[in-house]
C-alpha cells in the first residue's frame, strides 16, 4: 500500500499536534520534598545491630554442633569406602569445604574410593 505525501504530511501534523498533550497527561506531578529519611536514630540502629549479632552468634553455636555432626557422617561413610556418597551428602547439606576435603581424601586413598 502506498501513501502519498499530503496523507504523510496529515499523519505527521496530527502526531506532533496530539503526542505533547498525550506526554503531559502521562507526567507524574513532582513529590513534595521530604526530610524525614535525612537523619538516623543511632540509638534504635545499634539496638537492631545487637539483637542481629546475639542471633548470629547463636546461630554460629548450633551450625557448629551440626557441622560437627554433619562431619561425623560424612567422615563414617568416606571411611567405610563410600566417598561418592560421602561427597553427595555434604553438597546436598551446602558444605563445600567438606566437600573438598571428601574429595581430596578420596583422591589420596584411591583404594577406600568406590
Amino acid at each position: 500500500m502506498c501513501y502519498n505525501a499530503i496523507d504523510m504530511i496529515r499523519f505527521l501534523l496530527l502526531a506532533a499536534a496530539l503526542l505533547p498533550g498525550v506526554a503531559s497527561a502521562q507526567a507524574p506531578a513532582p513529590a513534595a520534598r521530604d526530610s524525614r529519611g535525612l537523619w538516623l536514630d543511632w540509638r534504635s540502629l545499634n539496638g537492631a545491630n545487637l539483637a542481629a549479632e546475639a542471633r548470629r552468634e547463636a546461630n554460629a553455636r548450633r551450625s557448629a554442633a551440626e557441622a560437627r555432626t554433619l562431619g561425623d557422617r560424612v567422615g563414617q561413610l568416606v571411611a567405610a569406602g563410600d566417598c561418592e556418597g560421602g561427597e553427595r551428602m555434604a553438597r546436598e547439606a551446602g558444605d563445600f569445604p567438606l566437600v573438598d576435603a571428601v574429595r581430596e581424601y578420596c583422591r589420596g586413598h584411591p583404594a577406600t574410593a568406590s
